[in-house]
């Protein structure tokens, strides 16, 4: 038969009643093809062939909560217990699997050309310190700091009007999760990091410091920046709710929808505001990474990153890595329909391999310099690490 009736579906979104379904189906073997999330990776199909783990870099795949495992290792057990095959597929592979392949230990295969024969975006670069001093300039002496400053820059804001004019649409990315606020100088764009683990320190309010998640390095917040001696040190918490709101107010008219977290937690309510966006209902979509992957829409003709530094300064061994592959990944949103497309990248860091490569979608040379940022202090793919947790109810 076709291979649709083969295919059973598997995610958290579905009904225990759909899962139980889906389930039994692939049991009886009426169900051959088993697509779904991390779980998937258990369904109870027999003489397994291939397991196809795509966009095989996303953090996603790593479960946080009990039982913890990794899908893309899991799914290589899996294959070795099988005798299957596994086919690993990204833009923008992980530094662990580019190594593996070094290695000998995975065959690499590369598709240089873009699906359809589409071009690659132009991508821009916004050095957000200099529109911060050119929007300090231009403001009344004695006004009051406004954290929205320089947060559209000007480039950013004729784009969109552009793309306005012409009934076309834009994405806006603003990665902020939240759970980590960092110290930035909006001056000269260093971060406060750790000395001995090389990322970024978290930002505690009580009791005030800054602290690193790592090995628990603590510093006093610097009254100026250490490098310039401004007084710009801003802790990055900009959220797409003050962005919505922003735009909203430079484009009156503009039909903007927001997706991230808050707004496409219900059942089915990102494929809601994402059919709203196929129809070309909407202007503007603005979001976190939900909106990085995999949307394939004509009318989009630019990407607008509106600040790449939120995504740099995680907390994270793996925080350029994953800044790079989000900006890669998102720039590709744009120009996929025969009208072409551009990107803009605002950032304070325009200097970071992680921004230069991804301007021009050279993933072979960012690989290069962040392989070499890994050797000292020593970080994967060089060795594996191993995260202990203790918890208790009393210490």
């Amino acid at each position: 038969g076709a291979v649709g009736d083969a295919v059973a579906v598997l995610h958290s979104v579905r009904g225990e009643g759909e899962r139980l379904y889906a389930w039994r189906a692939r049991r009886r073997g009426t169900r051959r093809i088993a697509v779904g999330a991390r779980s998937a990776l258990f369904a109870p199909l027999e003489r397994v062939g291939v397991v196809i783990v795509d966009e095989e870099h996303e953090g996603s795949f790593k479960q946080s909560a009990a039982p913890r495992y990794h899908a893309r290792e899991v799914a290589m057990v899996r294959a070795r217990h099988e005798g299957a095959v596994v086919v690993l597929g990204s833009a923008t592979p992980s530094l662990e699997s580019w190594e593996r392949a070094a290695r000998g230990r995975a065959v690499r295969l590369v598709l240089p050309e873009r699906a359809a024969g589409a071009r690659l975006p132009r991508v821009a670069v916004v050095d957000l310190r200099e529109v911060r001093q050119a929007a300090l300039a231009a403001r009344a002496p004695h006004a009051p700091y406004d954290p929205t400053l320089g947060v559209l820059s000007p480039a950013l804001h004729e784009a969109i009007a552009e793309r306005l004019a012409r009934g076309e649409q834009s994405l806006l990315l603003l990665n902020r999760r939240g759970y980590a606020a960092s110290l930035q100088c909006h001056g000269c764009g260093d971060v406060a990091g750790c000395p001995h683990c090389s990322i970024a320190l978290t930002y505690h309010r009580v009791p005030e410091g800054l602290v690193c998640h790592y090995c628990q390095h603590q510093a006093a917040v610097p009254a100026r920046c250490p490098r310039c001696g401004e007084a710009a040190l801003r802790r990055q918490g900009l959220g797409t709710q003050q962005v919505e709101r922003l735009v909203a107010e430079r484009f009156p008219g503009a039909r903007l929808a927001r997706m991230d977290v808050d707004t496409a937690s219900g059942k089915w309510a990102h494929a809601r505001i994402l059919d709203r966006g196929a129809a070309g209902e909407g202007d503007s979509l603005l979001g976190t990474q939900m909106i990085a992957k995999g949307l394939d829409f004509p009318n989009v003709t630019l990407v607008g990153v509106v600040d790449a530094d939120t995504g740099l300064n995680l907390p994270d061994f793996r925080a350029v890595e994953r800044t790079f592959q989000l900006l890669s990944q998102v720039a590709g949103r744009a120009g996929r329909g025969p009208k072409g497309g551009a990107g803009s990248i605002q950032t304070r860091r325009p200097t970071c391999h992680a921004v230069r490569h991804a301007l021009t979608h050279d993933y072979l040379g960012f690989v290069r310099e962040e392989l070499e940022a890994r050797r000292a202090p020593a970080y994967p793919p060089y060795v594996s690490l191993a995260n202990a947790v203790v918890s208790g109810t009393a210490e």
